[in-house]
């Protein structure tokens, strides 16, 4: 048996678990490429134009795997709400629904991650393999071992996180959910940019805060689960980073709000906020990424703090 996995959205917070929950059970995972522009473009056309980029970017990806004749299934993991109340974009909701419609030759798999509805994440992959023919026992001991590996992972990114502030010259801080921060399209011509002029970067959402309530430093009212994380992981690393970058897709609401009150809480270091679009234009970006390491560079040696 084939199941593919998109390179987006929810699968770049659980990059461990998905795969290796099917791998233990003796399935194939086949992912789909990474983000270019056919993936993009096609993405486009399937979506309504009020959607994110990230989500339009998504449909290609399924697109991506829907066209291709080997695979037994596609999976779409269905996350509503979690523990604390902790929720997430709608798009995450409705994602499994709307490429069934979508991509009606296709077979989809999901799970589904409701704690509000008593859904937590074991019962939901039970469920999945139990539709899958897979026995209960074989079923429980696949999510543990995948779900203690996906641990191990994330451990061993903060450590090295951590091990790379001490030796980096500047360090910035890079404000983004995962998948835009890991995106062959949205977050890496940023990443890589910075990299090239030896600057180390710093992932906020790789932090040892995640579950904490650090926060509510810079607001009490936020609810989705990754944008508390990014916080706190603004809140674990201001004091020993250079200046942060904001960096989103564009039209998110939801960054929209969050941004917008974290450049405003954490004003003494200096920051610049980015909306990734459908332009794939470069010069502009880099021009930009460009003046603000300049900044950095002089607020070394004169300690001033400038917001761009």
């Amino acid at each position: 048996m084939k199941i593919g996995i998109p390179k987006g959205l929810g699968t770049y917070e659980y990059p461990i678990l998905y795969t290796k929950f099917f791998e233990l059970l003796g399935i194939e995972v086949v992912l789909s490429e990474d983000t270019n522009h056919e993936i993009i473009d096609k993405g486009i056309e399937l979506s309504i134009d009020e959607n994110c980029l990230a989500s339009k970017i998504f449909m290609g990806h399924v697109a991506n795997l829907a066209k291709r004749d080997n695979l037994d299934y596609i999976f779409i993991p269905r996350l509503c709400t979690f523990s604390n109340q902790d929720t997430v974009c709608v798009k995450f909701y409705a994602l499994y629904d709307i490429c069934k419609n979508v991509f009606k030759d296709s077979k989809f798999l999901t799970i589904n991650i409701d704690y509000q509805k008593g859904e937590n994440e074991l019962k939901a992959f039970v469920k999945l393999g139990r539709k899958l023919g897979i026995n209960y026992s074989k079923i429980v001991a696949a999510y543990l071992k995948a779900r203690n590996m996906q641990r191990v992972y994330d451990n061993k990114k903060l450590r090295l996180q951590n091990e790379s502030l001490k030796k980096g010259n500047i360090n910035i801080l890079l404000v983004a959910h995962s998948y835009i921060a890991y995106d062959k399209y949205m977050g890496h011509n940023v990443s890589k940019y910075l990299v090239d002029n030896n600057i180390n970067v710093v992932y906020a959402n790789i932090n040892s805060s995640s579950n904490s309530d650090n926060y509510t430093n810079i607001s009490s009212n936020i609810y989705w689960k990754s944008s508390k994380n990014l916080l706190n992981g603004i809140i674990e690393y201001k004091e020993r980073v250079d200046g942060i970058i904001y960096l989103s897709a564009f039209p998110c609401g939801i960054d929209c709000l969050v941004n917008e009150l974290s450049l405003r809480k954490i004003a003494d270091i200096p920051s610049i906020n980015i909306i990734i679009d459908e332009q794939d234009g470069t010069a502009g970006l880099y021009t930009r990424l460009e003046s603000f390491i300049d900044i950095l560079e002089q607020n070394k040696e004169n300690k001033k703090v400038v917001n761009i």
